[in-house]
């Protein structure tokens, strides 16, 4: 098997993994959202620093430069209006929503990176959106599940989710992928330090083991095998995997929660994953990336 197949198969498990969060999320409905990414950010922060110890790669727990670790505050903000979403509406139209973020990322390329705005990106943008108000118009259907205000939580997310990854672009270009992931979740975890220690919230046994899956295993491990597979996958390739995630975890919740796929649901999401899709494939082809580039779309974080 070439490494560029083990790498595509390891970046479509992890999509397919990252499925899970949202149903994870689910289960800890009872602690505030804040409380929640706390724990993710900090048990990611500690898996990552973790690994990198154990394969004897510290020199890559350097500090970047101020920008790269002023993004752990949008990091927590994403993630706090992301879980806020999948509480408010039902879990298939909250990731599809999020999954706009790519085309909100190439709307502020041209302005951030100077990139030029091409009539794909607008079509791509009129779609999504169109897809986007399909979900918050089936809110009537499958006994309400879709929520409008969580459909706007979800599109907030989408918009600080382009942000980061269009500054990451911008200022994270030096450090390598996984130094960026590390102190992005560092900085969250201090941002939200005084929720998790002043909140007023209890943790039962199943939440500690809930927890330590979200943020070890799905964010922290995982995360770090994503990086790995981006050294020898292009970020373009990567990009059409990751839209397995939505699609994992609208199957998911179907199986596992019972929510109802219904129709606007279902419309509004081959929109907005047909959007994605070809924005990524609009550009060439790039070289598989390499573990100094910084890291494409993607959970990552």
């Amino acid at each position: 098997m070439s490494r560029h197949t083990a790498g595509s198969l390891a970046i479509a498990g992890v999509a397919l993994s990252w499925g899970f969060i949202s149903l994870i999320v689910r289960e800890l409905d009872d602690l505030p959202e804040q409380v929640v990414v706390f724990y993710r950010v900090g048990l990611s922060a500690a898996a990552i620093a973790a690994v990198l110890v154990l394969m004897r790669r510290t020199e890559l727990m350097r500090v970047p430069p101020r920008p790269v670790l002023s993004l752990g505050v949008l990091l927590a903000l994403h993630w706090v209006l992301f879980f806020a979403a999948i509480n408010e509406t039902s879990v298939a139209s909250a990731v599809l929503v999020t999954y706009t973020a790519p085309v909100f990322m190439a709307m502020l390329a041209p302005v951030i990176l100077g990139e030029r705005l091409t009539r794909v990106t607008i079509a791509a943008l009129g779609v999504s959106l169109a897809g986007t108000a399909l979900i918050a118009l089936s809110s009537g259907e499958g006994g309400g599940e879709v929520s409008a205000h969580g459909v706007g939580l979800a599109l907030a997310a989408a918009v600080t989710m382009a942000f980061l990854i269009v500054l990451l672009k911008r200022f994270g270009a030096g450090p390598a992928p996984v130094t960026g992931v590390f102190y992005e979740s560092l900085v969250a975890t201090l941002v939200l330090l005084p929720f998790g220690l002043l909140e007023s919230y209890e943790v039962s046994g199943s939440d500690a083991a809930y927890l330590a899956i979200l943020g070890v295993v799905l964010s922290g491990v995982v995360g770090v095998i994503y990086v790995a597979a981006l050294r020898s996958v292009a970020a373009t390739t990567a990009g059409i995997l990751a839209y397995m995630e939505p699609v994992s975890a609208a199957l998911l919740a179907a199986l596992l929660l019972d929510e109802a796929l219904t129709v606007g649901v279902v419309a509004g999401g081959v929109a907005i994953v047909a959007a994605g899709v070809a924005l990524v494939l609009r550009a060439p082809e790039p070289a598989p990336v390499a573990i100094e580039e910084p890291v494409a779309f993607g959970r990552t974080s």
